[in-house]
């Protein structure tokens, strides 16, 4: 069985980016697309995914910040809780500043919670931003699983797949990520699809109980290369061997096959 753990990450206030980052990007939205729809929407996606999601039966994670830029996380907690209320997993996506203070880290955890009403147990840092006592400091408190590691960013191999357990923590490597695949991959739209096709094959030779660790950025899905998602979940949905699951899924599965 192939796992593929499906996650969002919300990077940008909901009221997104300022005007000028926007205008500054126009070229990698459609010209009807950009000219149609406003601007604080473009980067707005979470009832696209979740009515996407939906259409093939899956739940993801969603992974929000705490520190927004100019905005804040309690702007969210409409969407946080329609989040929650349709099954999909909400998770805390960590401040690069917080991640060598177990008392920061702590801080955003409780901040989010008070959205969720509801223990979080998996966290990724904003930027990657991983470093070695990272797990610790999350098992600590009350985690169960990070998703922040990468060792790459232009190639996918072995070490971006699976999992390991770091200081009685789950990690799961990042395998694919829209940003990689377009900046530093170059990989291109018509691609996409044949890249994931190829990611999971590779996987197959890996281990029949692989862990493919995928982030589709909130922001991206009307963009050029990240309006792909839906093909990308129709070939996903059409494989036997595999599995679409929230990041809690796979670690109480894992936790069972040991």
């Amino acid at each position: 069985m192939q796992y593929i753990f499906l996650s969002h990450d919300v990077d940008w206030r909901r009221q997104g980016p300022p005007i000028e980052h926007v205008l500054k990007r126009k070229d990698r939205f459609d010209s009807e697309i950009f000219a149609n729809t406003k601007p604080k929407n473009l980067y707005r996606n979470i009832p696209e995914y979740m009515e996407l999601e939906e259409k093939f039966g899956i739940r993801s994670t969603f992974f929000f910040r705490t520190l927004y830029e100019n905005g804040n996380v309690e702007d969210y907690e409409d969407d946080i809780q329609t989040l929650q209320k349709g099954n999909w997993e909400v998770a805390l996506h960590t401040d690069p500043k917080s991640v060598d203070s177990i008392e920061k880290i702590k801080q955003e955890k409780e901040k989010l919670e008070s959205l969720t009403k509801k223990p979080i147990i998996g966290n990724r840092v904003h930027f990657l931003n991983y470093n070695s006592d990272l797990p610790l400091k999350l098992k600590q408190l009350g985690f169960l699983y990070d998703s922040s590691l990468r060792h790459s960013k232009d190639r996918i191999d072995e070490k971006e797949m699976g999992y390991s357990k770091i200081d009685g923590l789950i990690e799961f490597p990042v395998t694919l990520m829209d940003a990689y695949l377009f900046t530093h991959m170059k990989i291109k739209e018509e691609r996409v699809v044949s890249e994931f096709e190829k990611t999971l094959n590779f996987g197959r030779k890996i281990s029949n109980k692989n862990v493919i660790s995928v982030i589709w950025h909130d922001n991206v899905l009307k963009m050029k290369g990240g309006r792909m998602y839906e093909k990308i979940l129709e070939f996903l949905s059409l494989q036997e061997d595999v599995k679409i699951l929230r990041g809690k899924d796979i670690t109480k599965t894992l936790a069972q096959i040991k």
